[in-house]
């Protein structure tokens, strides 16, 4: 496609954190060779404070599908105003291409009803019938990282892809605001501060437990980081996370400052923007950190880190696993459940507090 011929694009994404991340090198690249191009995105409202300010982006709007739902149960008329109020609304952006990465033959059939001619996307399971391109994923992701498979559908508009790094753009208030947040608790961004995520992984839910390292590890890698490397630790999660990080607290001798639940997403960013390193569980913090250009350590179980771990490849972090011979298990989006205790993440403290070390170095 001639740098001329598209002046207006649309990307739809409703997942979390990471897979809106992994799209961000798709952005770019559509900047570089299309300069002129209006790009407009849709994402999640937990994802919002992510893209809001990101600086090559024009317009960021909120698909939420729990909102839609909430309206569906109080109004059939309620639902009806509200999905032609939204068709209209991209109707009028008069996009000249759009990028669906929802995976969902749903959304495809929405966006061919707003009259976007070019409906770029994946064929998972017939599941992109109604795009009018489109790249077969019988396995789903699998084989390399989901940005370089996001990445390949630029070869629809003629675009040869860069691997370019996750991008993330604070907001002009964030640095302030967390100044402010770490003052609260005696503390300075100048300080050496660990970001520690004991939990990460809601997007599983009940099953979550098994992408995440024990509690019990966590406890003995956070006392170790305090007492032999003089690190304060400052622990993060999601509302759900709240008992985890409570344990991982009260079990600490030296307590840290348990953020948990306390901080808005950008606020978190903007902390660890502050630390030395994040270590977390396969998960959004993880790929934060390395938009943010933070090292880390990530605790890889279930997930093929190949597919869902850092990109490009670079030497800030360590991904520590333990290669059974039954894992990665979650393949083909599903994760089919565990008969081995977990052995994929029978990593040693030591091991983990090695490579923090190797890290700070």
């Amino acid at each position: 496609m001639k740098p001329n011929r598209m002046k207006k694009v649309l990307i739809f994404n409703p997942f979390g954190i990471g897979d809106v991340l992994f799209s961000t090198p798709l952005i770019r690249n559509l900047k570089d060779k299309f300069p002129n191009v209006s790009i407009t995105y849709i994402c999640n409202r937990r994802v919002y404070p992510l893209m809001k300010s990101h600086d090559l982006l024009d317009n960021v709007l909120v698909f939420e599908k729990d909102e839609w739902r909430d309206v569906a149960k109080k109004s059939k008329a309620g639902l009806l105003s509200k999905f032609f109020s939204f068709r209209n609304q991209i109707r009028r952006g008069r996009f000249d291409v759009m990028f669906d990465l929802s995976l969902n033959s749903k959304y495809g059939l929405f966006f061919k009803y707003c009259k976007i001619k070019k409906r770029i996307g994946f064929n998972y399971k017939n599941r992109g019938r109604f795009l009018t391109h489109k790249l077969d994923l019988p396995d789903g992701y699998c084989d390399k990282h989901v940005a370089n498979h996001v990445l390949d559908l630029l070869r629809f508009i003629d675009v040869e892809a860069c691997d370019y790094k996750f991008d993330l753009f604070l907001p002009d208030d964030a640095i302030s605001r967390c100044e402010g947040v770490l003052e609260k608790y005696f503390l300075d961004k100048d300080q050496f501060l660990i970001a520690v995520c004991p939990g990460s992984g809601d997007s599983w839910e009940g099953t979550a437990y098994y992408k995440r390292w024990a509690k019990g590890n966590f406890i003995d890698l956070c006392q170790r980081i305090h007492d032999e490397l003089g690190a304060k630790v400052i622990l993060f999660g999601s509302n759900a996370e709240t008992e985890i990080c409570e344990i991982v607290y009260n079990a600490m001798k030296v307590k840290p400052l348990n953020l948990c639940g306390r901080v808005s997403l950008d606020e978190f960013c903007g902390i660890v923007s502050f630390c030395r390193m994040v270590i977390t569980n396969d998960g959004g913090p993880l790929h934060i950190a390395q938009a943010l250009g933070k090292g880390g350590v990530a605790f890889f179980g279930p997930v093929d880190e190949k597919v869902y771990g850092i990109y490009p490849p670079n030497d800030n972090y360590r991904i520590l696993k333990n290669d059974v011979e039954c894992r990665p298990c979650y393949k083909k989006f599903r994760f089919t459940g565990c008969d081995y205790h977990k052995q994929c993440l029978d990593i040693e403290v030591d091991r983990a507090f090695e490579a923090v070390k190797e890290l700070l170095k």
